[in-house]
């Protein structure tokens, strides 16, 4: 090849080599494999909302599925290693996403969601599922206590079967006022039993502390038996609830202490929080024997 040719085709060699060092923008072109899915998936949909989908950019939501490791070298025999003096660097955009691009469309009062996985950088993401979804606002106060309850419970009962735990885990309790005896602790100093004593003999049990005793409630699938994580809250709502004791009972037994049938827990950070209602038992036309209704799980 003689000297001219190749300094010709130099500028397309730099050309090259200038494409090869640009950073590609991985998050727009998966949100762009996102919108053409969404597009083919949406003919049913107005095409006021199909137009929102082309022309308006959609929100990224994501979730560590699988976090990055870096790959671990040993070293070769005695000898020096090239890997010893070096560990590799951990890199967060290598981590597993679950990711989903939404668009909100603001006529038809509901979302496209197109869900689907790849680094935390969008490289290779891929499409995997659409779906049409209605955001609620998520009731932070209840999902916390059933969080602290969960744990509460199976720290009191540390024998409960996996099928148990799991009952807890991923089912929702049912809620109520419960009207529980909470004894607190006996105190060793003498001057505090004396008072107390005295109190019981003049007949005044001394000052109530005003806070509501609200109890959640899941149904053992194995024997039935009501498995209760009582606590008291500030307020006749679950912010601020903490546990206090925890019960295996009977369904008879439980009933005897439900005081209210239903109890509006809406979250007072969320204004668009839920009322949970207490599940009504009904006969079975068959045995004649309550019927336990269990609570749907709320839509997401």
């Amino acid at each position: 090849m003689t000297s001219g040719k190749i300094f010709s085709l130099l500028p397309l060699f730099l050309l090259l080599l200038l494409a090869a060092a640009c950073q590609t923008d991985y998050r727009t072109n998966a949100a762009e494999r996102a919108r053409s899915y969404a597009l083919e998936r949406t003919r049913d949909l107005p095409e006021s909302d199909r137009n929102f989908i082309r022309y308006n950019d959609p929100i990224l939501m994501s979730n560590l599925m699988f976090a990055f490791r870096p790959p671990v070298f040993t070293s070769l025999g005695d000898g020096p290693s090239r890997f010893n003096d070096r560990a590799p660097e951990r890199n967060s955009n290598y981590d597993f996403m679950h990711s989903a691009f939404v668009w909100h469309l603001p006529k038809s009062g509901f979302s496209v969601v197109v869900d689907g996985a790849g680094e935390r950088d969008q490289r290779g993401w891929v499409p995997t599922q659409m779906l049409y979804k209605k955001f609620i606002p998520e009731n932070t106060a209840f999902s916390a206590t059933k969080i602290k309850a969960a744990g509460f419970l199976a720290n009191f009962f540390p024998d409960l079967k996996i099928a148990e735990i799991n009952e807890v885990r991923f089912n929702e309790p049912r809620v109520a006022v419960t009207g529980f005896l909470l004894t607190p602790p006996e105190s060793a100093n003498r001057d505090i039993q004396v008072r107390k004593w005295m109190d019981y003999i003049r007949g005044d049990v001394g000052p109530k502390s005003g806070k509501v005793q609200i109890s959640l409630i899941w149904t053992s699938p194995l024997d039935g038996k009501q498995m209760v994580v009582t606590g008291e809250a500030p307020k006749k709502n679950l912010y601020g609830w903490k546990p206090v004791k925890a019960y295996l009972l009977d369904r008879k037994e439980l009933d005897e202490q439900i005081l209210d049938t239903a109890i509006s827990l809406k979250d007072p950070k969320n204004e668009e929080g839920e009322t949970i209602l207490t599940p009504e038992e009904e006969a079975d036309p068959l045995t004649d024997e309550p019927a336990f209704h269990e609570m749907q799980p709320r839509p997401r």
